[in-house]
Parts: structure tokens; sequence; C-alpha cells
């Protein structure tokens, strides 16, 4: 009898220790890590890392059912697959070699899908260009890409008209995607080419070292520069994710982001290939219409940045807001003085918010149900911390508290932590990269981000390093801001 006692001690102890080591939570992380690190294995175990291979399995299990949706229009596994075999056909036709490289200058539409994956299916890459870039930024991220083929939509016709003599200089083949006529380019037209499976052997064969996507993210010289995203780092990324937030086929995910980012490229739509979720793709972000989308589509998880939460809050109090099915708003760059209001007003259950960029080699994610760790990017319990030393912050020594640079593991081995690089700039290559820094032979990704942890292992982000900064959750150099004053006079 005296041992139950003990026993009943022994509980409440043993539930404070769990809660201060927050065990569950890192179980819930490690977990998540393991499965999506054998799926990976299992990718390449059957030579099967090319992400388009991602969409044909969920074709293959369920080509009928509801894929994507788009200003109403619903578009089945099947009518994404057929429609992405025209692309890769017409592409293999105009004389495109897997190895290559195709600039899209594409809205957030199904044909920007419908293209990207027809380049993949034939083991080509695709430039993703900005499509708010006009002038200097937007032809040094097409000479960047190296490519010689620029697809367009019919929409964004001045941006290249203003800068038609240049890129035709570059030699590019200009080709236009929409239904009005440019003069400067030659129609794609998909209508005739065939819908059957491209060669399978252009998909097969991918190593982890294949380029999927050039994403471009700002650079500290005012100039983007290309990231290079493998299939692997592709693929690997919306495993994990899918399993953390537990993604699955009852899911439909709306997406207002631009696809020419890796938040939404990656963890939006790929997230739904690899999850067999149903794609609600907006052309853009409206704060008058995105909750309404929401209803009308039966969405159950959004994807935000940080200022897409403030523009909603901004809006009038309805008694709507609270009138969706939405389970889980995930994103980066929610303000701490959004984040609690956000929840409490539109009644969003849970709030998963990360910390991560498109070439770098680490991550955080908070998964956030309640008032603790509201405003956090991220969290690392003691055992999380124990078994991944791969995330450090740095100054000289941080004492939990104090701020420092986060600098990320480099590990080719691990596709989740190995740096591609920039296309076509190996100094800002060598930029981002430290050496020996806690061990000899050991390397860094340099975020620029200054963080701090606290002593329960939450993450908070701080401010930028050098000559960038914050703005609606993106990096913007303070060299391209001085660039564009410098073009008036005073």
């Amino acid at each position: 009898m005296v041992a139950l006692p003990l026993v009943a001690a022994a509980v409440p102890a043993a539930m404070y220790v769990s809660s201060k080591l927050a065990l569950p939570r890192d179980v819930k992380l490690i977990k998540s890590l393991i499965g999506a690190k054998m799926a990976y294995s299992a990718m390449e175990k059957n030579d099967a890392l090319n992400l388009t291979l991602r969409f044909d399995e969920c074709y293959r299990k369920y080509p009928d059912r509801e894929a994507m949706v788009f200003e109403g229009k619903s578009y089945s596994f099947r009518d994404i697959q057929l429609a992405s075999n025209r692309c890769g056909n017409w592409l293999l036709a105009k004389g495109v070699k897997r190895g290559d490289i195709v600039s899209l200058f594409m809205l957030n539409k199904p044909d920007f899908i419908f293209c990207w994956l027809g380049l993949n299916k034939i083991g080509a890459t695709g430039a993703f260009i900005n499509t708010n870039l006009t002038g200097k930024p937007l032809t040094h991220s097409l000479r960047t890409a190296t490519s010689s083929m620029l697809i367009m939509d019919t929409e964004l016709t001045d941006a290249i008209a203003n800068s038609l003599d240049e890129i035709q200089a570059m030699a590019y083949r200009i080709y236009s995607y929409g239904p009005e006529a440019v003069d400067f380019a030659t129609p794609m037209d998909i209508s005739q080419a065939p819908d059957t499976d491209t060669p399978e052997h252009l998909r097969r064969n991918t190593t982890a070292d294949d380029i999927a996507m050039l994403i471009y993210t700002s650079g500290t010289t005012g100039l983007p520069k290309a990231g290079r995203v493998s299939h692997a780092r592709a693929s690997m990324g919306p495993q994990f994710w899918n399993r953390f937030y537990h993604f699955s086929e009852s899911d439909r995910v709306y997406l207002s982001l631009p696809l020419y980012h890796s938040a939404g490229a990656i963890l939006g739509v790929i997230a739904c290939w690899t999850s067999g979720a149903t794609l609600i793709l907006a052309r853009k972000f409206s704060a008058t219409h995105f909750w309404e989308d929401c209803r009308v589509n039966n969405a159950t998880v959004i994807q935000y940045i940080g200022e897409i939460c403030r523009y909603l809050l901004n809006t009038p109090e309805s008694p709507l807001d609270k009138a969706h099915s939405i389970r889980l708003a995930h994103g980066n760059g929610m303000r701490p003085d959004v984040w609690t209001r956000f929840r409490d007003r539109f009644g969003i259950p849970l709030i998963g918010e990360w910390y991560a960029s498109t070439e770098g080699t680490g991550a955080l994610s908070n998964y956030n149900t309640g008032p603790g760790g509201a405003g956090a990017i991220g969290y690392r319990g003691a055992l999380a911390r124990a078994l991944d030393k791969g995330l450090r912050i740095a100054r000289f020594d941080c004492k939990p508290g104090e701020p420092g640079e986060l600098l990320t593991l480099v590990d080719a081995k691990e596709p989740n932590k190995d740096f591609k690089g920039y296309h076509e700039n190996q100094a800002a290559t060598n930029k981002k990269i430290v050496k020996d820094v806690f061990k000899a032979g050991d390397m860094y990704f340099r975020t620029g981000d200054i963080l701090r942890r606290d002593s329960d292992g939450y993450f908070y982000f701080g401010d930028r390093v050098g000559d960038t900064f914050r703005w609606k959750s993106e990096n913007v150099s303070t060299a391209e801001v001085s660039g564009v004053l410098s073009q008036y006079p005073d």
C-alpha cells in the first residue's frame, strides 16, 4: 500500500518534468521528421525523386477527385495530368531537353501549374520569375536564368514590352500563354499537343542534385538571386509538413500567395500533391473576398504571410468572421501583436508559424493552439535540441534570451540541409557559407536573421543583418531602394 502514494506523487512530478522538457511536442517533431526521412529514402530507392511523381501518385489513387479549384472552375487530377502532359509534349516539340531551363513569367492561374509540371515531366527546370518585376530587376532575373525560352502570361505584356530590346538581345524565344495576341510573342497553343505521358526516362534517374526550379530571393546588391531548389528538397519539405500538421486528402487548402515564391509553390502546391488535398487557388490576395472564398470553397487550411493577417484584421468586423471551416492557418511573419487578435476574432484552432528560406538549410515551426508561444517563429524543446544541433544562434556563445544570428548546418547528405547555392552567382553563394564554426570541417549557412531563444525553447525573430530589411514578410535590399530613389531628382 505504501507504493500507491509514491505512484500518485510521481504522476504530477512526471507531468511537470514532461511539461518543462516539452517531450510530447519534441516527440511529435521528431516522429514527423523521421517519417519524412523514411519517405524520402523510399523515393530515392525507387528512383522516384522527380517531384512530378508526387502528383502522379495522387492521380493514380483518385484520378477523378477534385485536385484544384480556380475562380469557380474545378479541375480533377485527371484534368491536370492531361493538361500538363500536353505542355510537356509541346515543350519537347519545341526542342526543350532534359536539363534545360525555361523562364515562366506567369500569374497565379492553372496555366502556371500545367507548365511547371510539364517542364518537370521532361526533366527540365522552371525559372519562376516574380511577376511584380519590371525594368532592370526583370531583365537581370531573365539573364540569370540562363534560359533561351520565356513563357509569359498575356496579362503581363507591358512588363516584357518595356524591356523587349534587352530581352530579345538575350536570344529569348518568347511564347505567350493566354487568349490575347501579343505582336512580339508566338502563341503557346497546346490544344493540338498529345495528352499522352511524356517519355518516362526523362523523369527517372533524377538525383538529389537535379534542380526542379529556380526561385528568386532578394539580394543585398539589390538584384534578385536565383535559389536552386532540387527535386529532393521540394519533395522532402512537404513530407515533413504534412505529417506535422496532419494534411490529408480531406483538406482543402486556400492559397492566395504567389506561385513564384517557395511558400506558395512548395508548402502550398506540392503539399497538396503529397497529401492528396484539394488546392483552392486564388489569383491574388484580397482582404475583401478572402473569407467569402474560404466559405464558398469549404476551405480547411489557409496559408498566410504576416501582412495578410494584419490586412484581414483591418477589415470591418462581421457576424460571419467565424463562419468557416478553417482548422489550420500556417505561414510565416505573423506579428506578435496580431497573433492573438487574429486567432480570437476569426476562431482559428491551430496556427502553424514557421521559419525557413528558399535556399536555406534549416527550419523552425511553432505548432500553436493557445497563448503559450504566441508570436514565436518556432520551437525546439530540450530533446529536439539535443538530437539536432544543426541550428545555432551565434554571436559568441548565446545564452537563452540573448540575440544572435541564426546559423544552420549544411549537410549534403540531407536534402533539407543541403545548400545548392545561387544559379550563376558563385560570389553570393560563397558569402552565405561559413566554415569551421563549431568544429573543424563543419559548414553553416548564414541566414542573416537575428533570433533569440527563450528558456522554454521558443524562437523569436529580431531583425535582419546587413543591408536588408523585412517588408511584407519579404527581405528587401536597401541598395535596391537606394537605386530607385537615385533615379529621381531632389
